[in-house]
């Protein structure tokens, strides 16, 4: 019996562990285009990007990951990008027998001093290093080439994609397969579609996690470009679109990616619908204190828009933690009062209990769908049946790095507007 239970214990947290990782990756060649994308699902919500500036014959790059620093993810200024996923624990005979192990973060390495596959796989040829047992990466560059790399073995891309969860394609006996996510991402890359970022977004929506562990950050890799479309939290209706060559010449920096976004979501005029009159209202939700720019336009590229901007005051809050400071102050005003009111001061240390733990309370992080309220904003003048686009470019106010910006929506005024 206790054999039983101590081994229902045992499948019980690799099945939870098989959980905790559940990130989607992905790349693709088609139509003289190469991008990847890839879902980062986690529990953390503090996640992080840091730009690289190339220095000591290494390669510029931008690396995604969490507050430890410990890299999750990137792409050099060549183009090269990777991923990497976890998984349950898969032996090393042949690298311990025949390669150095690597002291610290192996992709690092490749990332910094390698410029496309060939150069990657002399590196992984030499090393491995302690992550390679628990962890897969899948590797990419601007050429058109891609590896798996997953403990002893390497896969080469075969057709014109790949892609990577959370089991071992040499090992599926291991764990993780089958796999939801995997057979959704393959089903839609084997079908008929034009390579575009919309459709690797549209991908990364279908694999997405929520729950306990959801997709925190996604990533849209352009590696010819050097382009890179970054979205949170499962929103892939709002993105900041980073460009690597022009953002590394402006040196070391690092940013939190929640900051970086306003969690806007179109709501009106409903995409494709028609409205009635030359005088539209649109609406959107976001975070308050933003400013926010509509912008629309009778041509889907933009190159002539009109535009209308409006900024938001933080809204009126009081600051709980400042009532830590102030009862310090008020004991000791009224401390000799207190002396001769017993029952009075024990009334006093209750109340401060309530207060802190109220401020407590208070001071928790919402979840990013709790941080947002609806705006509208009037514009008049529309011409009569004609089909107008339009979309929402957001700054939140704790940063002056980036905007972030919606995808584009559409309707149509009327024939017999006025």
């Amino acid at each position: 019996m206790k054999i039983k239970v101590i081994l229902f214990v045992l499948l019980s947290i690799l099945l939870t562990g098989i959980q905790l990782y559940s990130c989607t990756i992905f790349y693709v060649v088609k139509d003289n285009k190469i991008l990847a994308g890839n879902n980062e699902d986690w529990e953390d919500p503090y996640s992080k990007m840091w730009f690289y500036p190339s220095e000591d014959n290494k390669h510029g790059w931008i690396k995604f990951g969490w507050g430890s620093g410990f890299p999750q993810g990137g792409m050099n200024d060549q183009g090269l990008f990777w991923d990497a996923t976890a998984g349950p624990y898969l032996a090393m005979s042949f690298s311990e027998a025949h390669k150095e192990k690597y002291p610290g973060p192996l992709m690092q390495k490749v990332i910094e001093e390698c410029a496309n596959i060939e150069e990657a796989l002399e590196v992984f040829a030499e090393y491995y290093c302690e992550d390679q047992y628990k962890a897969q990466y899948i590797v990419g560059d601007s050429a058109g080439n891609s590896i798996i790399v997953e403990g002893d073995s390497i896969i080469p891309i075969q057709g014109n994609y790949q892609v990577l969860t959370n089991f071992y394609h040499s090992h599926p006996d291991l764990g993780g397969y089958p796999c939801c996510r995997y057979e959704t991402a393959t089903e839609m890359l084997s079908g008929n579609y034009d390579l575009t970022t919309y459709f690797i977004g549209s991908i990364l929506d279908a694999t997405h996690q929520e729950g306990k562990y959801p997709t925190q950050y996604s990533n849209i890799y352009d590696l010819k470009n050097c382009f890179i479309y970054l979205f949170y939290y499962h929103n892939y209706e709002e993105f900041i679109i980073i460009d690597l060559t022009e953002e590394l010449k402006n040196g070391y920096r690092s940013f939190d990616i929640p900051g970086l976004f306003s969690k806007v979501k179109l709501l009106s005029p409903i995409n494709g619908n028609e409205v009635d009159s030359t005088s539209v209202t649109f609406i959107w939700k976001g975070i308050p204190g933003n400013s926010y720019e509509v912008i629309y336009s009778t041509d889907p590229d933009f190159s002539k828009y009109n535009s209308t901007c409006l900024t938001n005051k933080p809204l009126n809050t009081i600051n709980h933690s400042s009532l830590i400071y102030f009862l310090p102050g008020l004991f000791l005003l009224m401390f000799p009062w207190i002396k001769r009111k017993k029952i009075v001061f024990s009334s006093m240390i209750i109340l401060s209990v309530a207060l802190f733990s109220y401020q407590c309370k208070k001071e928790e992080t919402p979840s990013p769908e709790e941080q947002v309220v609806e705006f509208t904003e009037k514009i008049n003048g529309f011409l009569p049946d004609t089909t107008y686009y339009w979309k929402v470019k957001a700054h939140p106010v704790i940063q002056n790095y980036f905007y972030s910006e919606t995808l584009t929506q559409y309707f149509k005024t009327g024939k017999s507007a006025k």
